[in-house]
């Protein structure tokens, strides 16, 4: 018997200042029509450390975050699995300015 998907609510929560930074990220590249920026986590992020942000299509299970009326960012709903709540910042490290993702 078919069972519809139950929907995961994404917790992440994404912060002023990353909303700029993908902003300013999506105003200085030639992204294509129909790609946008996406939080991605292992096996779709290849890079250091365990997220990072890829350019993708959208996908029926994307929340899109906003800024203004602009999509800035797509979020998979099973990114959130495992976690609570995340906040995902763009902040001063020892390493320079960089993209945070703090899971509680």
């Amino acid at each position: 018997m078919w069972k519809p998907r139950k929907r995961v609510r994404i917790m992440i929560s994404v912060t002023e200042e990353a909303k700029r930074e993908l902003k300013r990220i999506i105003e200085n590249r030639a992204i294509e029509h129909g790609k946008f920026l996406r939080l991605a986590i292992p096996p779709v992020w290849t890079g250091v450390g365990d997220f990072g942000i890829v350019i993708d299509e959208q996908r029926p299970e994307d929340m899109a975050i906003t800024s203004g009326d602009q999509k800035v960012l797509l979020i998979e709903s099973g990114v959130s699995q495992g976690m609570s709540s995340g906040i995902l910042d763009f902040k001063e490290s020892p390493d320079g300015f960089r993209f945070t993702l703090d899971v509680y």
